[in-house]
């Protein structure tokens, strides 16, 4: 793939880096069908517009991918551009923020990002007098779901007083993980044509610009604590048992999954293998879970669930699969057959995407972090449901995103779960502090 010359970069005077190939192939998705993503904070304490958007600024500076746009010609690797005159755009939307923020999710989900103009990050505050939900909606060239779950975070810090140190340049993750050298070979590898791989092609629903839909759901602190402990006990994990809840409540669904195997999508977090902490970046690789029809036992499925992703979580899995994708994106490829790759080698059923125990609690000065909802995002497949997950303070958050949602599920998810964890009492307990969430 060309590269832009040194007589380019020069021109490029806030030029900051490169794009990876994982960023790349983002960015040349999203030009087909918007891969952009949101996560939304509900927050109890007094703040003013005005302050929401000095903590925005103050977040900005702190994370310098918060301020780019991206500069790319055909051919070419793009580059990473900094705006410092381009402040994070702010929607201010009055409403009740416990209700309305679904509806802004799913506007922002619609709206696409122009990657030329900085920066590609907007916000959205739905403002009361003592409570508010503060969205924030990123490109996801430059952004993960834990990037924006730490700027919700810095949000909060910043309105409560504290000072937000600007953190250090990041390189890339494929610059972290060593994986370097030209590349070579065919735009998609003879492996990942379609007729080699057992599952089909995905299939994109149609550019008609129609908005999703979205639900939200809380676990009770009582079911999240067993869940968590119940997962330990079967040699699994919460993300495990989440993937096994989805599969047994879809099959269960109207029009779900009683006919067909089911592909899970999970989005891994590199972080610790990178030893980055809080910057703003694509710090993540992926792990596909293949649920067979004939297996329906619950800890069996989280336990499957489990390996699949433990395998995606060493180094040398992210090498391999950055390395793959260095070769994929390496000569040329275009949006069209960008988008072709991620048909085949990312099809899925569903996404199941979770932030796991937030690595901060929810108290900052007057301000308190209640809920956080999402990630909320669509790779643009017909019929695909989506679910986020994050757990603040105890309490487990599940949102679902599809533009064609299964009814229920959420609901459905949660039954399955109490049915696994609980024995008759809890189960009981759990039902019955069911007006507690927020659906």
């Amino acid at each position: 793939m060309a590269d832009l010359s040194h007589a380019d970069i020069g021109e490029l005077s806030d030029a900051i880096r490169p794009l990876d190939s994982l960023e790349h192939l983002f960015w040349l998705t999203d030009q087909n069908r918007p891969v952009h993503f949101a996560v939304t904070a509900q927050v109890s304490g007094e703040a003013s517009v005005g302050d929401w958007r000095e903590a925005l600024i103050r977040v900005q500076e702190r994370h310098w991918l918060l301020a780019a746009s991206i500069e790319g010609n055909p051919g070419a690797i793009p580059w990473f551009r900094r705006a410092n005159t381009a402040p994070i755009p702010l929607r201010v939307v009055h409403g009740d923020p416990h209700s309305r923020w679904k509806i802004e999710v799913a506007e922002e989900l619609a709206t696409p990002f122009d990657p030329r103009h900085a920066p590609l990050v907007r916000a959205v505050l739905i403002h009361a007098t003592d409570n508010a939900a503060f969205m924030l909606v990123a490109h996801h060239a430059i952004a993960d779901g834990m990037s924006l779950a730490y700027a919700v975070r810095d949000m909060l810090r910043a309105l409560s007083g504290a000072v937000l140190e600007p953190l250090p340049f990041t390189p890339s993750q494929e610059e972290m993980l060593g994986v370097g050298g030209a590349a070579t070979g065919a735009i998609i590898a003879d492996g990942q044509q379609p007729g080699a791989l057992p599952r089909n092609p995905a299939i994109y629903r149609p550019r008609d610009n129609s908005r999703p839909r979205i639900r939200g759901l809380c676990l009770t602190p009582a079911l999240t604590a067993r869940l968590r402990d119940r997962s330990r006990q079967e040699r699994t994990t919460v993300h495990g048992a989440l993937c096994a809840a989805l599969v047994l409540a879809g099959r269960k669904v109207p029009i779900g999954w009683q006919d067909v195997p089911v592909q899970i999508l999970s989005p891994v977090n590199n972080r610790r293998v990178l030893g980055i902490g809080e910057n703003c970046g694509v710090f993540i690789s992926a792990a596909l879970s293949d649920f067979d029809l004939g297996v329906n036992d619950f800890w069996e499925l989280a336990r499957q669930a489990k390996a699949d992703v433990a395998s995606g979580q060493i180094r040398a899995s992210a090498e391999a699969l950055i390395s793959h994708l260095r070769h994929v994106v390496g000569n040329g490829l275009d949006v069209t057959a960008a988008s072709d790759f991620m048909a085949v080698a990312f099809a899925h059923e569903a996404i199941l995407t979770n932030l796991g125990q937030l690595p901060f609690g929810g108290r900052f000065g007057h301000m308190e972090l209640k809920a956080l909802w999402g990630p909320c995002v669509l790779q643009g497949f017909e019929g695909e449901q989506t679910i986020g997950a994050a757990t603040v303070d105890g309490s487990l958050f599940l949102t679902h995103t599809s533009h064609i949602p299964w009814e229920g599920l959420l609901e459905g998810m949660r039954g399955v779960l109490i049915e696994a964890c609980s024995d008759p009492s809890i189960r009981h307990h759990d039902v019955s502090t069911a007006g507690d969430l927020r659906l």
